[in-house]
């Protein structure tokens, strides 16, 4: 926990998927797993990758904590379960953050959204985020919206994190698209049209 803020906490680091836009596992390498400190607001790399004993540990954790958890580092959408899904349901988790980043989680994000609305979170609550990759070689504007679009339609508030290559430049439309796509109450009014 050093130098995290209160209630933070990190019990992983790294993640076994190569994603060809994403610097941890170049920098933190495969999934490890670290003694788990007490916190509400999980920023792992990748919780769902984790041993189902570790990920059964950190809900005991969550449990006791005197706040609602967040996961805000997210959650792999592929990897969700349905006992992560009634654990997450139990702790009355507050904010979860999943990802479209390639059409790969396009099916899983829908098939997430089913099951943790079935379990009853509902999308008015804004638990539901997801963090929508924009901005990359080759998308356009109108592809970056259906899929935030999308990320919408299956219970999700989506959040546009935009694509910064290697040399760190982004480009100035690209930067105004991805403001109007960041902040839950224009996206929920209706502005983003």
């Amino acid at each position: 926990g050093l130098y995290l803020s209160e209630g933070y906490v990190i019990t992983s680091r790294g993640c076994p998927n190569r994603c060809w836009f994403c610097e941890v596992p170049r920098r933190e390498g495969g999934i490890r797993e670290l003694p788990i400190r007490d916190g509400w607001n999980v920023l792992d790399d990748n919780l769902l990758a984790c041993s189902e004993e570790h990920i059964r540990s950190v809900f005991a954790m969550l449990a006791k904590q005197p706040q609602r958890p967040h996961f805000t580092g997210g959650l792999e959408a592929a990897r969700l379960k349905q006992w992560h899904v009634d654990a997450l349901r139990e702790l009355r988790t507050r904010q979860m953050f999943f990802a479209y980043d390639t059409e790969d989680d396009r099916e899983p994000l829908a098939e997430a959204g089913r099951m943790l609305i079935a379990a009853g979170f509902t999308a008015a609550s804004h638990a539901l985020r997801c963090y929508v990759l924009v901005g990359y070689p080759l998308d356009s504007f109108d592809l970056a919206e259906q899929r935030l679009r999308f990320a919408l339609g299956c219970g999700f508030t989506p959040m546009a994190m935009l694509y910064r290559g290697r040399d760190g430049k982004r480009d100035l439309d690209w930067m105004r698209f991805q403001k109007r796509w960041a902040r839950p109450a224009i996206i929920h009014a209706g502005v983003t049209r």
